[in-house]
């Protein structure tokens, strides 16, 4: 029994611990956390409709707007484009703010940031009634911001700090900026600079559809992948500041002078029905006869024109000019078209600003396909060889048809007069005898996928003669030639008549010159 009165008494003095030490803790967080009290009170609202004017101060930056007949202005420039929504998005958030907690009677608002307030806004209503907000600091534990409102320091708020963030804008954040041009199906960027110019473009004449013009005014094939990845950032360009709309004087962003840069390129536009009509309404007072019956063809045919769309190709230019720079490597720039002044990344500029050459050149050496020519000669070891091929129309043999003719006698006439079924037929030669296209492709298509190591700036010279020489033609196009030297242990030197030289794989040449020999040894077999 006596065991039992221990353990009860051992029971009870725990018992009165444990709500010791619960009553000290609860009284400790009380104070630690002074008169903080848990809260859903509001502790700000307004009618933002009524709102007239507001002041935002971040340190030592501060945006005046002004709300005249609904539409909001920034005071300092009245030219600056404010983007109404994004704006109005900032306003809205002053409609009602909630309070997580309430800081009742603090000591110091100097711990909480408030003696000197990260951001602070004036509002002032239609009838002149005013309302001063700051923001301290950010409670880390928390993410809460500590707010007061007209400067009563007796109440300290803990708000959403997501307020807060969205009060620290720039003003070019809130500028609704001109859109960049949608620009695909590029034909041709130009870049003038210091007086130099560099050029890609179509060409019909070069091998690969392309061509490049250097700063020092050399001219090369440009590799249609090499293209591609110069002009794919113009597809997807976009500004990135909003500098200003006041274009008086340009100098101080360096566009009195600029870089500039043309941009071709080409749309499919469809023609409408208001343009068809009045075409076909042209037609027809051009062609005015008196004729009832004329004019009543000309009127279907009017009907008929506008019940259709056609599709046209329609060439168009951007002008970007550039500028100078800012002190974040940032350049300014804006469009001919356009009004404003914006920035562009440096990354973005300089990617065509330092373009060269060589950057552009293909890795294929005389990427020159057989169908796209009318003759390639091919000189090797003294000979000359000479490749052409021929195409013509030759008739369809349709047994079934004939079958037709064997049944139907008395139908000679008819039959005769029935069109026939044609098919394209290219017959290939060296040197004016027929040959298999499936023999001259086996080695072909080495020559034609060539690929180089390396380009080489400039063209050495050479004492020794060819290995081998290519000469690829075109009435009114191609009419080049790529020759085959003897390098190093390790690379052939590839030259042609273009002045491009590069180093090719010793290996691949030798791989070209044996598929060479054996459809030469096929030929004379056969012969």
């Amino acid at each position: 029994m006596k065991k039992k009165n221990t353990a009860l008494i051992a029971g009870i003095v725990v018992l009165a611990l444990l709500l010791v030490f619960y009553i000290v803790l609860h009284n400790s967080s009380k104070k630690d956390s002074g008169d903080t009290e848990e809260s859903t009170e509001t502790a700000f609202e307004i009618d933002v409709n009524d709102l007239s004017q507001a002041v935002f101060k971040t340190g030592d930056t501060d945006y005046t707007f002004t709300k005249t007949d609904d539409t909001w202005k920034y005071d300092a420039d009245e030219t600056f484009p404010l983007d109404q929504s994004a704006f109005e998005e900032i306003i809205n958030k002053f409609e009602k703010i909630a309070a997580d907690r309430i800081l009742e009677e603090p000591e110091d608002i100097g711990e909480y940031g408030l003696d000197s307030p990260a951001v602070t806004v004036n509002l002032k209503d239609k009838d002149g009634n005013e309302q001063t907000l700051q923001f301290g600091d950010t409670n880390s534990v928390t993410s809460s911001s500590y707010m007061t409102v007209n400067e009563d320091n007796k109440k300290v708020y803990m708000v959403s700090s997501t307020i807060v963030t969205a009060l620290q804008f720039n003003i070019s954040d809130l500028a609704e900026k001109e859109a960049f041009p949608t620009i695909s199906n590029i034909t041709g960027v130009s870049i003038d600079k210091d007086g130099q110019t560099f050029t890609v473009t179509k060409d019909s004449s070069s091998s690969t559809g392309w061509a490049v013009t250097n700063w020092d005014g050399t001219k090369k094939d440009a590799g249609s992948s090499q293209v591609s990845e110069f002009t794919n950032p113009i597809t997807s360009m976009s500004w990135s500041e909003f500098i200003t709309q006041n274009t008086d004087d340009l100098s101080q962003y360096g566009l009195d002078n600029p870089i500039v840069m043309t941009i071709d390129y080409q749309v499919t536009e469809t023609k409408s029905s208001d343009d068809a009509e009045k075409d076909s309404a042209d037609t027809d007072s051009d062609n005015e006869t008196g004729d009832d019956g004329a004019n009543t063809d000309s009127n279907s045919d009017s009907e008929n024109n506008s019940d259709t769309e056609e599709k046209i190709t329609v060439d168009k230019q951007e002008i970007l000019l550039i500028g100078s720079q800012k002190e974040d490597g940032s350049y300014y720039a804006k469009l001919q078209s356009q009004s404003g002044v914006y920035t562009l990344t440096s990354s973005t500029v300089e990617a065509f600003l330092n373009a060269q050459v060589n950057q552009f050149l293909s890795t294929y050496v005389s990427d020159y396909i057989f169908a796209d020519l009318d003759q390639v000669t091919i000189e090797k070891d003294g000979n000359t060889y000479e490749f052409t091929k021929k195409t013509e129309e030759q008739p369809v043999e349709d047994d079934s048809k004939e079958d037709s003719k064997d049944k139907n006698k008395d139908d000679k006439e008819d039959t005769d007069s029935e069109e026939k079924e044609t098919t394209t037929v290219t017959t290939y030669y060296m040197n004016g005898n027929e040959i298999e296209l499936d023999d001259f492709s086996q080695f072909y298509s080495l020559i034609s996928s060539m690929e180089c190591q390396e380009w080489l700036d400039t063209v050495p010279d050479t004492e020794n003669t060819p290995e081998m020489k290519v000469h690829f033609f075109k009435e009114s196009g191609v009419d080049v030639t790529v020759e085959y030297y003897a390098y190093d242990s390790n690379f052939y030197l590839v030259k042609d008549s273009k002045g491009n030289a590069s180093l090719v794989n010793k290996m691949k040449v030798k791989e070209l010159t044996e598929a060479f020999d054996a459809f030469l040894e096929k030929q004379n077999k056969e012969s």
